[in-house]
């Protein structure tokens, strides 16, 4: 027997037959948790944990405006993702530069049906529905994702705060450029 599965065994002996503190076995717990671990287990609970966590932006959000991770992300992201529509590559380029894990904030759109909602109607408005189509992907967004779309505003000038204060020079103004049909 391998004493990384033995350990367990070892403490639930040790727990039923000595009396012990609750610290004891917590720590003999963690220990033999840590023990039993496999590397590629150990790994990919890294990885949840880095992709998982929030950043200062996404916890500005949810503080402020009272949202869920999920919705804050998802919110954040879909104006990210009309942005990168109105910005060229090299504009989006700096602005996602200066947001951290930007790539999964724009993952964490809700996906939209083309045929439905706001965007959908407007889809089939010509030419002045698709200038307008980005603001109402937003709504949309905004919408399925459970957030009323009076948050809107907030969020994009929590996301202007964070830019003055972590962002490199013109981000602020490269966001609000590419929020143009929303603000």
């Amino acid at each position: 027997m391998k004493l990384a599965s033995a350990l367990p065994i070892l403490f639930t002996v040790l727990a039923i037959s000595t009396p012990a503190s609750a610290s004891w076995l917590d720590k003999a717990s963690e220990v033999a948790k840590k023990a039993v671990a496999t590397p590629a287990a150990t790994e990919t609970a890294e990885q949840a944990s880095t992709s998982g966590q929030s950043t200062e932006l996404v916890g500005s959000v949810m503080s402020q405006l009272g949202l869920s991770q999920t919705q804050a992300e998802g919110g954040l992201g879909s104006l990210l993702s009309l942005a990168q529509t109105n910005l060229g590559d090299n504009d989006f380029s700096q602005l996602t530069s200066s947001i951290p894990n930007a790539d999964s904030l724009l993952a964490a759109v809700p996906s939209l049906s083309s045929d439905s909602g706001m965007s959908g109607l407007l889809s089939q408005a010509g030419d002045l529905g698709s200038a307008l189509q980005g603001s109402a992907m937003v709504y949309d967004a905004f919408e399925k994702l459970g957030i009323s779309k009076e948050y809107i505003a907030p969020m994009v000038d929590i996301a202007k705060n964070y830019l003055e204060q972590s962002g490199s020079e013109g981000t602020v103004g490269l966001l609000t450029q590419g929020l143009g049909s929303l603000l």
